[in-house]
């Protein structure tokens, strides 16, 4: 990436590394985990991120999993922003002070409300940092296929580093399922990483998958109330992005 940098990575869950793990390597970012992954199955998968991080020679940040998304998401609906603030609050200050910064979230991809929630904080994080620091454009990792946006960086992986990174997804076993279904729709995903810009246009209408799949929920009785982006996350990140 940017010479001298010191690099933020913003993730939702705890294996989205895998996704840039070359990226990883090569650029020792301070790693950021918003939430413990367990999402419905109850189990933390902090400790594989947490060997995986330590291996690439990169670092684990002072927000690193201690969430669940459940928390977040009755956060979020509750309308309360202390979690968010807080969040955002500590990242700031764990960030080095002089140093050029490069932010790197989780790409917008309204497949999971977390993975939104990751660019929207890693949007304000940069916005607050670059009133006081060098901070370079703000960029996005995709952690699913077909996400739209402009390709900044791309990766082409040698064999040793794609022998290394086939090695991390095989050796994070709480993922394997998911990996295997990954590389069946983007048989690239083990030969090249790309980094992306995103743009987000607050006056257009944003219809979320995530949002749809929680009205089904409600429908079928598996929920009682669905969180949707219009009158949960809107309300609690817009104000906080003041360079749009």
């Amino acid at each position: 990436m940017f010479r001298d940098a010191h690099n933020i990575l913003i993730l939702a869950h705890p294996g989205h590394e895998l996704r840039i793990h070359h990226w990883l390597e090569m650029n020792k970012p301070t790693v950021y985990l918003l939430t413990d992954g367990s999402g419905g199955q109850m189990a933390s998968r902090v400790h594989f991120s947490k060997d995986l991080i330590d291996r690439c020679g990169a670092r684990s940040g002072a927000v690193f999993g201690e969430i669940s998304d459940k928390d977040w998401y009755a956060s979020i609906m509750a309308g309360k922003n202390d979690l968010l603030v807080k969040t955002i609050q500590t990242i700031i200050d764990d960030a080095p002070k002089n140093y050029p910064i490069q932010i790197v979230a989780d790409a917008l991809d309204g497949y999971n409300p977390m993975h939104d929630m990751a660019w929207f904080i890693g949007k304000i994080v940069h916005h607050q940092i670059k009133q006081k620091a060098t901070a370079f454009p703000f960029l996005a990792s995709a952690a699913t296929t077909n996400v739209q946006g402009s390709v900044e960086l791309s990766i082409q992986l040698n064999t040793e580093a794609r022998a290394r990174k086939i090695s991390a997804v095989e050796s994070y076993m709480p993922l394997a399922e998911e990996a295997r279904r990954i590389l069946e729709q983007d048989p690239l995903a083990f030969d090249e990483e790309k980094l992306i810009s995103q743009s987000f246009d607050w006056q257009a209408k944003y219809d979320p998958l995530w949002e749809k799949i929680g009205r089904q929920r409600v429908n079928d009785g598996i929920y009682s109330d669905c969180l949707t982006f219009q009158q949960h996350v809107k309300p609690l990140v817009k104000d906080l992005i003041t360079d749009e």
